[in-house]
């Protein structure tokens, strides 16, 4: 940890001991109960906190929260991406969201060096699973 703060301190050129130590994105949904289905159900993320109106979950390199009352317009153009070890545990992904969600098929982009799929969670938002092969 003590290396990672030193490289956070100069990454942001300064010498004061207010270090991240996490992060957290967030987005706007309609109904928290799709979201539990799609996050807790099908993809078994841990939560974090439940805070009425906002679900966090914690994806082991960060959080990804979900709110109701986030005061920015819903927004069908972003996109969210779990990133895995290996193209098996893509294909699981894929295997597991199926029957219940749209996914697109299985694919490698060469451009970017990446298999991966899109599928629409419950709330209608892009979620990309995906393994670097580069």
């Amino acid at each position: 940890m003590k290396s990672l703060n030193k490289r956070l301190r100069a990454f942001f050129n300064s010498n004061e001991e207010a270090i991240m130590i996490d992060m957290i994105h967030f987005y706007k949904v309609k109904d928290l109960e799709n979201v539990r289905k799609f996050y807790e159900d099908l993809l078994k993320l841990p939560l974090y906190k439940d805070q009425g109106a906002c679900l966090i979950y914690d994806v082991g390199h960060g959080k990804i929260g979900f709110c109701t009352h986030h005061p920015i317009a819903y927004n069908e153009a972003t996109c969210i991406t779990f990133v895995y070890a290996s193209r098996s545990e893509v294909d699981a992904m894929h295997t597991r969201l199926k029957p219940h969600v749209n996914v697109g098929n299985l694919s490698y982009n060469e451009r970017f060096k990446i298999y991966h799929f899109f599928a629409k969670d419950f709330e209608n938002l892009t979620v990309e699973f995906q393994v670097f092969e580069d």
